[in-house]
Formats: C-alpha cells, structure tokens, sequence
C-alpha cells in the first residue's frame, strides 16, 4: 500500500524536509521524492509567487482492502422501507399567557434613554499624519520610476484631510501618464498597497503628473455635457467607453447638474462604463412611443436680400 504527503516550503529543500516529516515512514522505508512544483517569487515584493511543492511516497508492502459488494437484497430493503407510510406526529398548541401591555412600552422608554455607542471601528482603520511614513512613501515611488528609466523624477508628498497627495515633475510626463492615465493609475495603486503594509491602516493615496488630474476631470466634464445635449435632442441612451471608478464618478457628477438626463453604471470589473439616458426613457419603452424630438427652428429668408435670384437680360447690339 502506497503512503504519501505534500510538503511545502519557500525552497525545494524546506518542501522536501516537511514532506519526510509529515510522511512519518519507518527508518528503513524507501522514500521516493517527487518535485511537483519549483517556487516563485514575488513581483515588487507584493504580487503573485508560491512556494514550492514536494510529494514523499513510499510502498509498506501491504495490501489494498478490496471494497465491500453491496448485498443482493439492498434495492428490495430499500423498496420495503419506501413503502412503509409515514407517521404524522401531532402537535399540540400550548397556550401563551397574555402579557400585559405596559411592558413593551417601559422597554421602548429604557432604550430611547439609553446613549447611543458610536461605531469606532471604521475610524481606527484610518491612517493619520503619524502613522504614515512619507520618506518611505516617495523612496517607493521614486525606485518604480526609474525601473522605468526615469532618473530626473522629483516627488513631493503631502498629508492633508486623510489623503496622502503625491506629485512627480519630470521632463516627459507621457511615460509617467500612460494611456488614458492607466500607467499613472497603476503607479498609484501600487504605492498605496505599499503605504497600506508598512501601517496596517486604510490610506488613500493621490498621484498626478503636471495637472493631468485635473486637466482630465475638466475634459470627462465637457463631454458629458455634450453627450448630455445630444441625449435630450435625440432621445435616445448614449453610452460611453469602459472607465474607472474615479472617472464614473466625475461622470455622474456632471450628469446630476442637467434636467431631463440620468445616468447609471453597466457592466461588472474593467468592462464597466457610464449609460446616458432620458428620466423618462423606461416610459417611453412601455408605452411604445418614438422617443421625442426637438423641432427645429423654421427657416427665414433675410430683409435686406431679394427673394429671388438677380436676372440679367442680354442687350440686341
């Protein structure tokens, strides 16, 4: 009979030496060893990795139990069983004593004067100004960067209302900003799961690169009012590309500001993006109607201008 265990350890030889530990065989067994998986490491230190896996086995020569058959007669047991009815039990209703009604109301007075506790917990999670480590913050940073072959980035990082506000100036912001902001987003992500680990406490983190945070909020803003406009002239739902939860919420702000058009988020994870539509967009649905549309305005010829064109006549010489 075949005995085996899986050990695990950060090298082969910690995951080789847990494996015979946890296989407990006797000192003249034959143990077999078998690498099942070689570790990895961390990405940044945060990210992915595992540890290796070793599979110890050894043959103690004994023989495998067969599995007990099953009797002949087990499916007309079983039919038997079936057949027998069922005895209901009857239950017997007891009889509560009525309990006054002064009772209930002397609860309802002690609670309305008891003080209320306030929920604490949320606010010891907070990270403030001295639990956060900003040299060590900027040192992240700054070795991110230039693993990206920036080696003039100067950052500056400043605690203020429970965000950590991080500003990089450099001389090509492109790299820094990415696509759409997913690189300087990315940045940020990172910076603040780093934050997070050294002081055990929630922190929100900011990162911008020459005003681009604000360049692209004022951006997201015209177009929403434009995609707004074209939404009450039409009637008809716009929808806009996959955003990130920042930039849905800028969105929606804008949206909020303009009668007559709502908005709402569709999809689920990176897929998920921001739907213009009218209030009554759901009604018009139901009742079948066309969506409505704008009249535009009648067109006018001008006063100073003839009616019609100028005509010449051709003079006999």
């Amino acid at each position: 009979m075949i005995k085996e265990f899986i050990g695990t350890g950060k090298t082969v030889a910690e995951a080789t030496e847990a494996a015979k530990a946890g296989l407990r065989a006797p000192a003249q067994a034959d143990i077999n060893i078998e690498v099942i998986t070689m570790p990895k490491s961390k990405i940044l230190g945060l990210f992915g990795g595992h540890d290796a896996e070793v599979k110890a086995w050894y043959d103690d020569g004994r023989k495998e139990r067969a599995p007990r058959a099953e009797k002949k007669n087990a499916p007309y047991q079983k039919k038997q069983q079936e057949k027998k009815p069922r005895q209901k039990k009857e239950y017997v209703k007891k009889e509560e004593p009525k309990k006054e009604t002064e009772a209930p109301k002397k609860e309802t007075e002690a609670k309305s004067d008891a003080p209320v506790k306030e929920n604490t917990k949320a606010r010891e999670d907070v990270a403030t100004a001295a639990d956060i480590d900003t040299d060590a913050a900027v040192s992240y940073l700054s070795g991110m960067l230039k693993g990206m072959k920036i080696d003039d980035a100067k950052i500056t990082a400043k605690f203020e209302d429970g965000v950590l506000n991080m500003e990089v100036f450099c001389d090509d912001y492109g790299i820094v900003i990415g696509r759409r902001g997913e690189t300087l987003d990315a940045l940020q992500y990172l910076t603040s799961l780093a934050i997070k680990k050294n002081c055990d406490k929630y922190v929100r983190v900011t990162l911008n690169v020459g005003n681009y945070r604000e360049k692209r909020m004022e951006t997201l803003r015209n177009i929403a009012r434009k995609n707004a406009a074209y939404v009450l002239k039409t009637g008809r739902r716009y929808t806009f590309e996959p955003m990130n939860p920042y930039e849905r919420r800028i969105i929606h702000t804008a949206v909020q500001e303009i009668d007559g058009v709502e908005s709402m988020s569709v999809g689920f994870g990176q897929d998920r993006k921001v739907v213009i539509q009218p209030t009554d967009f759901h009604a018009q649905r139901k009742s079948g109607a066309a969506p409505a549309k704008t009249a535009a305005a009648p067109r006018t010829d001008r006063a100073d201008l003839p009616r019609f064109g100028k005509i010449e006549v051709k003079k006999e010489e």
